[in-house]
């Protein structure tokens, strides 16, 4: 257990509090909630504490920060209160003062920082961006000056021009988020995270690309994305048609950064894409490349079957209430046929109906 906090800075240069604020360490957060809950009258201390952090590491920049750090080495080097002969309180307070902020940005900095990609840092380097942080545990809504919207998750960031240039629209993204992007031919739309790039028109997907994790994802929603990596895109220039792996409705693709391959998935849980096909999902001796036919078109996946070999299987269920998996498995369990996924596409094999 804890010893009762007396003092802010106390806690502010407690590395198990900021592990605490900064959601680093499941056991200490674990700990600090227990902590409050057992010394409810320290939570006023621990709130302010939060509040400083606060406006500390959201509201300023690194380069805010190394300047505050600057003017602060300048001007504990020039004060009076390294020189022995001065006796002056006010020297005193006001050196402790701004030695306790100085190592307050030091380790606010430090940890905005030790969980960042490299590469993030590296692509945002010198570029004139905003960064927006999200330290909080909800995602938060980022709005863009072309009317696209992204919803950044908890330990993510994400740096974009105040406007984007006439040819193409660039973002650097460091963790997770969703994304849906104002639909604009003539501006591609470009998200660098980290090891790879993914190239988009108009659409709505998901990334999550984290540090220290092997794999980076991308899950697409509507529409249709190309995904590159990162080493393709600095050797060559991309042009303005969709190249590099596609990845429509429904599908995945994951970018493994050790082997440098792409592989492409359906997504964990696809979603009816034609919701006018919904009320088609009850069948009464249908065949079976009918039923086929019409799911492939109600989730926009790609299902491959011999349509003359399956047309004379009799389907008669109702697959409503099934996720698209389950509608495939019961269709296959009718016609004693088999499925697989394969780059992102369900493949079924079978002997066909007499």
């Amino acid at each position: 257990m804890k010893q009762k906090p007396d003092k802010l800075e106390d806690l502010l240069v407690n590395e198990s509090f900021l592990n605490y604020y900064f959601q680093k360490n499941d056991a200490d957060t674990w700990e600090w909630e227990e902590f409050q809950e057992d010394f409810p009258n320290s939570k006023i201390l621990i709130n302010d504490a939060k509040e400083a952090l606060n406006k500390l590491s959201l509201k300023w920049t690194e380069t805010q920060i190394r300047e505050k750090f600057l003017v602060l080495s300048q001007q504990l080097s020039y004060s009076p209160v390294f020189k022995k002969e001065s006796k002056n309180p006010f020297n005193k307070v006001y050196f402790v003062a701004a030695a306790s902020i100085f190592l307050v940005l030091s380790i606010v900095w430090f940890y905005n920082q030790s969980n960042v990609s490299p590469i993030y840092l590296e692509l945002t380097h010198e570029k004139n961006l905003i960064e927006t942080v999200n330290l909080t545990n909800q995602p938060m809504l980022v709005l863009l000056s072309d009317g696209s919207s992204i919803l950044l998750k908890e330990n993510s960031r994400l740096s974009y021009p105040k406007k984007f240039d006439d040819k193409k629209r660039e973002v650097f993204l460091d963790g997770e988020a969703f994304f849906e992007i104002a639909k604009n031919p003539n501006q591609p739309f470009l998200v660098y995270a980290n090891e790879i790039v993914t190239k988009v028109i108009g659409t709505s997907f998901s990334i999550v690309a984290k540090k220290g994790q092997r794999n980076i994802n991308v899950s697409v929603n509507t529409g249709k994305v190309s995904v590159y990596s990162l080493k393709e895109v600095q050797s060559k220039k991309i042009k303005t048609e969709l190249e590099g792996v596609l990845v429509t409705e429904n599908q995945q693709i994951v970018f493994d950064k050790k082997q440098t391959n792409f592989i492409k998935l359906l997504v964990d849980q696809p979603i009816v894409i034609n919701q006018n096909n919904l009320h088609q999902f009850e069948f009464k001796d249908a065949n079976a490349a009918e039923v086929f036919s019409v799911i492939q078109k109600a989730y926009s996946v790609n299902i491959v079957f011999d349509e003359e070999m399956l047309k004379n299987c009799p389907i008669t269920a109702s697959l409503i209430d099934e996720p698209l998996l389950g509608k495939i498995e019961l269709v296959c369990q009718a016609i004693e046929a088999e499925y697989e996924v394969l780059d992102g596409q369900i493949v079924i094999t079978g002997k066909g109906c007499k």
